[in-house]
């Protein structure tokens, strides 16, 4: 399935052109149009692939086509990230949109941006694996990174895995320090959540120590910091809790040291939610209401929404549910609002907690029940994850 802005990249003409060539080739019977692009018949495709081999022996145009397609695939997942979540760190210089065909695309807002993602997902993967078989190496994880914040609303487990395996291979030719880094954490995270623990440990120790040979740059140092957190991560999923305190407050004094408020931010939510496991709830409610205040004073709409989900599961631990349900309902809209299934239903199943805090048994039963109608209505759903 391809778009009429792809098939410009691809092509390397302007949008009307790749639009009317499209439509010929539909008229000529080549290709079917559906609600999210254009596809052709699997007995078609063999075809012109076939004559692709013979008219362009040597690959060269095929080349040229598939690196204009990553680029700008690339280009325009990268913007889409930026729209959604924001100024973040990456790694990965944006390639240049010269001789590409189409101009940029422009999001709205971050429900466009994610709605793109979202709906462009499957390209966005192939496109990691066409880049690593062409041996466009950066491309591969280049792509991978855009797709971060994606996968944490919209896990699809299956495919992420895939993804970012070839994005730790890809930086691994590449022998560029942060991308061997920063992939292996990516992968870790659905790892773990697969249950597969001892994998995810395997590439967090090397990505913590692979870090320690960084430099000291901003980007450097935070980069560091965020390892450490991952092995945090991952010792609190597996019930090493003290172990994950360690990590969690040594990441935090980096980026405290470097000036970095929203490092600072993310080590205090997490810190906080331990705090919660562990059940010291009272240390809990005060980490994660400056955590909160400080998601709300960033104007991190996704952080204030989870420490905020964090901060009334506290309160309700510490007997306080009514001012714990101002709280879940509004990181309940903002899952709403970012299309995350996962969140939406943590929401509703932590409003039927407060509801049954408050003696509201009807209530509870409604937020129950359509959480379970938003699982079935998925095919059930990961377990949720928090950070």
């Amino acid at each position: 399935m391809i778009g009429e802005e792809p098939a410009a990249a691809l092509l390397g003409s302007g949008y009307d052109e790749a639009a009317d060539l499209l439509e010929e080739l539909q008229r000529a019977g080549l290709l079917d149009e559906g609600v999210d692009g254009w596809r052709m018949h699997d007995l078609l495709r063999g075809h012109a692939e076939r004559r692709l081999g013979q008219a362009d022996p040597a690959g060269a145009e095929r080349d040229r086509a598939l690196g204009a397609l990553v680029r700008w695939y690339r280009r325009q997942a990268a913007r889409a990230d930026r729209t959604a979540a924001g100024p973040r760190m990456t790694f990965a210089p944006q390639p240049d949109p010269a001789g590409d065909g189409p101009a940029d695309l422009l999001f709205e807002d971050k429900a466009h941006a994610l709605r793109w993602l979202e709906r462009n997902r499957a390209a966005l993967f192939g496109c990691v694996r066409l880049a690593f078989d062409a041996g466009r190496y950066e491309d591969a994880w280049g792509l991978c990174e855009p797709l971060w914040t994606h996968y944490l609303d919209h896990p699809h487990p299956g495919e992420v895995l895939a993804a970012f395996r070839t994005g730790v291979e890809a930086a691994d030719r590449t022998e560029f320090l942060p991308a061997m880094v920063r992939m292996r954490c990516q992968l870790a995270r659905p790892l773990w959540e697969a249950g597969r623990h001892e994998e995810a440990a395997r590439q967090l120790d090397r990505a913590v120590h692979a870090a320690q040979a960084l430099g000291t740059s901003f980007e450097e140092d935070r980069l560091r910091a965020s390892a450490l957190e991952f092995q945090g991560l991952l010792k609190a999923e597996t019930g090493d809790l003290a172990g994950a305190v360690t990590d969690f407050t040594a990441s935090r004094e980096i980026h405290a040291r470097i000036g970095n408020a929203y490092g600072v931010l993310l080590l205090t939510h997490q810190e906080g939610k331990v705090a919660l496991r562990r059940g010291e709830s009272q240390e809990a409610v005060g980490l994660l209401e400056r955590a909160h205040a400080a998601a709300v004073e960033q104007g991190r709409e996704r952080m204030a929404a989870r420490t905020g989900f964090e901060l009334g599961r506290a309160l309700r631990a510490v007997g306080r549910p009514e001012e714990a349900g101002a709280l879940v309902a509004a990181a309940l809209e903002s899952a709403r609002r970012r299309g995350s299934a996962t969140d939406e239903v943590r929401a509703l199943r932590e409003l039927a907690e407060l509801a049954d805090a408050l003696g509201e048994a009807g209530r509870a039963e409604e937020h129950r029940a359509e959480a379970g109608r938003i699982v079935a209505l998925r095919g059930g759903l990961p377990t949720p994850h928090t950070s």
